[in-house]
């Protein structure tokens, strides 16, 4: 199935929009020809097979997303967004794809600097800055560091050169993007960051607008039928484990 990348295209019966911001791989990302691809595409290739419509992707600010959603200028959010009770509150959210997140990654380039065994070792170094992707739980969590600056960046790829030409200490993200970072780029070190069960997340979730119920159980019954049938599986492996 083709792609049809159009941020002016308007929901229509035979169309499925779909809203994520590139530059989070493994979930999103462009490929050197400009065409946005990615684990996060794929899911929704599947997803507009099953339901017979045209696949269009709307590439968009994250932190957007959600109100594009409400708003009705998108049909889905498959944008590598975790499940959070807040997020809960606003839309609809199939998992689909992630075990319940108990920690956070720190990245570091080359060497972890002396003395930082945790993030909030972090807050005792001359530069206390960690990069993060804006709109993203690694933003929000930062946040509970007063003494930590967190630096945002609207793509995977800034946040950690930030890191690599020393702006920034480290660069936080979910465990699934510091492994696929660590294939990209071996000469970063990870530092696992337990989560306080607070604010444990659920796994990453398809959004889809509160109002719009037929949809959710469709989307619901189609990520049943391609877990159950391995499709799913193939395509975790594919862009998480470097699988072909």
């Amino acid at each position: 199935m083709n792609i049809f990348q159009n941020n002016d295209e308007q929901p229509s019966a035979d169309t499925l929009i779909v809203g994520l911001q590139s530059g989070y791989p493994p979930f999103e990302y462009m490929d050197k020809d400009g065409n946005i691809i990615g684990f996060d595409p794929d899911v929704a290739k599947l997803i507009a097979a099953q339901l017979g419509k045209k696949l269009v992707i709307k590439d968009m600010e994250f932190e957007g997303e959600i109100l594009s959603l409400k708003q009705g200028k998108i049909d889905l959010i498959i944008s590598g967004m975790n499940i959070t009770q807040s997020r809960q509150k606003e839309i609809l959210m199939v998992p689909y794809h992630g075990e319940d997140d108990k920690s956070m990654t720190l990245i570091f380039w080359k060497e972890i600097p002396e003395g930082v065994h945790s993030l909030q070792d972090i807050a005792s170094l001359p530069n206390p800055i960690v990069s993060v992707e804006t709109g993203a739980i690694p933003e929000e969590y930062i946040s509970k560091y007063p003494k930590i600056q967190a630096k945002s960046f609207q793509d995977a790829l800034s946040s950690l050169m930030d890191v690599k030409y020393g702006k920034s200490v480290a660069n936080l993200v979910e465990p699934d993007v510091a492994e696929y970072l660590k294939m990209q780029h071996p000469e970063i070190k990870l530092m696992d960051v337990p989560l306080a069960e607070d604010v444990y997340v659920l796994g990453f979730g398809i959004g889809i607008n509160k109002q719009n119920q037929i949809l959710y159980q469709q989307i619901q019954k189609i990520i049943q039928e391609v877990r159950a049938s391995g499709e799913l599986k193939k395509l975790e492996d594919k862009w998480f484990k470097g699988a072909e």
